[in-house]
């Protein structure tokens, strides 16, 4: 009985030494970022998108079909969502003659704070209020702010969860190459 007890003992020192040396091993990036953060709608047709701006009109992602479009993510509870906005919108004024449509989405259940943090954005592009319930769900959002990019077809090309500044570059880089194909 002791020897069991001992042998279960050990087994489960050894699980919990091991999950805690994975998590040490994902918090220092030893893991790949891509196998982490693998967006499992990459290369599917984006879902469908009807929202309502703060003018009460309804705007669909597909009105926007044969263009870049940049779809934002966002919540008025979030307070890193307003830099990726104004990040978001210097790159719709750059590159918005080229093909380039940035959109942002409201994800948050409180309306009048969602519209109050809207309301505030000086940004140039549409920012959406009144969204489905299963949108979040629909485009697998999973933090925020998230990003997705959908192609000249409709498909989706890339996404990126949460923001930092050295992003905005990177977001160029990745938009520069899907606007000249």
């Amino acid at each position: 009985m002791t020897a069991c007890l001992l042998v279960r003992t050990v087994a489960f020192l050894q699980a919990r030494f091991a999950a805690l040396a994975l998590g040490c091993v994902l918090a220092l990036g030893g893991a790949s970022a891509t196998a982490v953060e693998k967006y499992e709608l990459l290369g599917q047709p984006a879902p469908a998108l009807v929202a309502r701006d703060l003018k009460g009109e309804n705007v669909r992602l597909s009105e926007h079909r044969g263009e870049i479009v940049v779809v934002s993510f966002w919540s008025g509870a979030c307070s890193t969502c307003r830099a990726q906005l104004e990040a978001l919108d210097r790159i719709a004024k750059t590159y918005g003659s080229a093909g380039l449509t940035v959109i942002g989405v409201n994800l948050d259940d409180n309306a009048p704070r969602a519209e109050k943090f809207a309301r505030a954005q000086e940004v140039q592009f549409q920012l959406l209020l009144a969204t489905a319930k299963s949108t979040g769900h629909d485009f697998r959002v999973d933090r925020l702010p998230m990003i997705v990019v959908v192609d000249r077809e409709g498909v989706l090309r890339a996404a990126h969860r949460e923001f930092k500044s050295s992003d905005e570059a990177r977001y160029v880089r990745e938009l520069r190459k899907l606007l000249d194909e």
